[in-house]
């Protein structure tokens, strides 16, 4: 569905990575893309990138559905749960199921259950399962990345022109490192990127995406992607 809409994409970073400056230079000359960066550089105080004026985001991440509703989708990169008041995390579930918005969470120390999301209004919108981790102790992994069968024929995951020429670049690709255990999806749910590695308790769900409501929900497990640019 090819459109000359140019659609605003709100991406809140719990705190400065790699990650935010990459994802802004990959798309930069997509003319249909206006990628709206709220990064938090301290407490209460943020940093504010591409707004269209002084005024959006001011106060930092939105407090009423008619500001969020103004974008497109939304990105969460590494950023606790306990930062949103229950009003605004019942906001975020409504922008995708109600708005029919899309949600991008990112992996991070922060993110899925290590970031407490488990028990939220957004567990429900996300396409994966979270473990329960509030006991367990700091994980990190090294995973290589590979697509699944759902995968390689998928938009967002092709790198060649037929599937075995998708299957060999992603053979090549660096791997990635992750800090949140995820290996499960939601019934209805897809993945589309699958990892192994020797310190996994089984494979990782790298990519998943799921429809919710009006919406989409997806989860990116991988925190560094940037080591792909």
């Amino acid at each position: 569905d090819v459109r000359g809409t140019r659609y605003k994409i709100l991406y809140f970073a719990g705190a400065p990575r790699f990650e935010v400056k990459f994802r802004r230079r990959a798309v930069q000359d997509d003319e249909n893309l206006q990628l709206v960066v709220l990064q938090r550089t301290a407490e209460s105080k943020f940093l504010r990138l591409d707004v269209d004026g002084a005024e959006e985001l001011a106060a930092g991440f939105p407090r009423t559905r008619e500001e969020l509703y103004r974008y497109r989708a939304l990105v969460l990169g590494s950023v606790e749960a306990s930062f949103f008041t229950h009003d605004q995390l019942q906001m975020i579930a409504d922008f995708v199921s109600e708005r029919g918005g899309g949600l991008l969470m990112l992996g991070g120390r922060s993110a899925f259950a290590e970031g407490g999301w488990t028990g939220t209004p957004v567990e429900e919108v996300l396409p994966v399962v979270l473990p329960d981790a509030s006991a367990g102790p700091s994980f990190l992994a090294e995973v290589r990345v590979s697509p699944t069968p759902a995968g390689v024929a998928h938009a967002a995951v092709q790198l060649g022109e037929t599937n075995e020429e998708t299957e060999a670049k992603w053979e090549t690709l660096p791997p990635v490192t992750v800090v949140n255990v995820v290996t499960e999806v939601r019934p209805g749910a897809t993945t589309l990127l699958a990892g192994a590695g020797e310190d996994l308790p089984g494979q990782q769900v790298v990519l998943a995406h799921q429809r919710y409501g009006r919406g989409k929900a997806l989860a990116f497990t991988a925190q560094d992607s940037w080591i792909w640019q």
